[in-house]
């Protein structure tokens, strides 16, 4: 991954029916959509073949995700059949495979304890692939060396890439808790501390999902799980994947051996969310 070449533009794949142009993916469009463009982005569903995701906000990185995740591993992901920049409006288009089932934060609650372990294994085993059949380039950033995008639950703003764990840390600490009186921003530093004390020895730097919570997790009629919405992924600390909230609940569903695999950041997680509510109830 340290030699990676982004995609070349536009991307096409076969696709099981004809592509939608573009014109007909702004006519899918209803009014009430395209009134409510302020994040200059869709998401429709066309058929029972695509999803379509459209605007000036896309990042195609999504795309290029989906694409290393399926070329190293067996994870199931949505096939990515097109990709391209429309012009002159300058939307940018990713055409992918539309996955039947229910999304998992509509139907989690009402599974019994077997189906959660049953999921709670799968994920386990597809984030064992992602940490170890996907090269790492040994820095923390997105493929090819490029800076991490813009998320509000991560760096707010373009950063990166870095050298090391720490680097990585101080950033997200620096970004996530902003404008803290004296004492919280103390109190916080105090958490930091501990929390790289417990990160020392899970540090690694691995492909992750970055954003692995239940609305992005599709449930199949077969109790098969597809993990979709793949922009964020990145190359990060092996820990980062449980910060996104539900994570590792999820993950360590029905764990009853090797416990470690999923537990071992339990401690960690509860570091990070004590400075996020120590944080926001400063902020009250």
């Amino acid at each position: 991954m340290t030699t990676y070449t982004p995609l070349e533009l536009p991307y096409f794949a076969p696709a099981p029916a004809p592509l939608p142009t573009y014109h007909e993916i702004v006519a899918h469009a209803s009014p009430k959509t395209l009134s409510r463009r302020r994040r200059a982005r869709d998401v429709l569903q066309i058929g029972e073949q695509f999803i379509v995701k459209y605007g000036k906000h896309i990042d195609f990185m999504e795309g290029e995700n989906m694409l290393i995740v399926r070329h190293y591993t067996s994870i199931p992901v949505p096939t990515l059949y097109a990709m391209y920049q429309h012009e002159p409006s300058g939307d940018k288009v990713i055409i992918t495979e539309y996955v039947a089932g229910e999304v998992l934060s509509s139907c989690y609650e009402k599974l019994d304890c077997g189906q959660k372990a049953f999921i709670g294994a799968q994920l386990r085993q597809h984030l064992s692939e992602l940490r170890t059949k996907i090269p790492s380039p040994g820095f923390y950033g997105l493929p090819g060396g490029r800076p991490y995008l813009a998320r509000t639950w991560t760096f707010k703003r373009r950063a990166g890439p870095f050298a090391s764990a720490s680097e990585f840390l101080s950033a997200y600490f620096a970004a996530q808790f902003t404008g803290a009186d004296l004492p919280t921003r103390r109190a916080i530093e105090d958490l930091k501390s501990e929390f790289l004390a417990l990160g020392a020895e899970h540090s690694a730097s691995v492909f992750t999902h970055a954003d692995l919570q239940a609305q992005n997790i599709i449930l199949r009629s077969d109790g098969s799980i597809c993990i979709i919405d793949w922009e964020s992924a990145s190359f990060c600390p092996e820990y980062f994947e449980f910060f996104i909230y539900g994570t590792l609940d999820m993950v360590a569903a029905g764990l009853e051996e090797r416990k470690g695999d999923a537990t071992q950041y339990t401690e960690m997680v509860r570091v990070v969310f004590k400075a996020w509510d120590t944080y926001c109830k400063s902020k009250q």
